[in-house]
């Protein structure tokens, strides 16, 4: 999925991201901050969008931890 143009949404899958950021928080407030992101998770995200939005909850949590197959 190419980014859509509205950073709410996740690059991955198109769900919203629930961003505190996009939201009007404080980034230190948002779910992603008690979360941490594998290179295998970064490597779904298409180019085009990378850095563009957040990925969501249900993205995040199905990644798979460093070194598993």
């Amino acid at each position: 999925m190419a980014f859509s143009g509205d950073d709410s949404r996740c690059p991955i899958c198109g769900e919203k991201n629930n961003c505190a950021s996009v939201q009007g928080r404080e980034i230190e407030k948002c779910w992603c901050m008690q979360k941490v992101f594998t290179s295998d998770l970064f490597k779904q995200i298409p180019l085009e969008s990378r850095g563009k939005a957040c990925v969501c909850i249900k993205c995040a949590g199905r990644q798979k931890k460093e070194g598993e197959d």
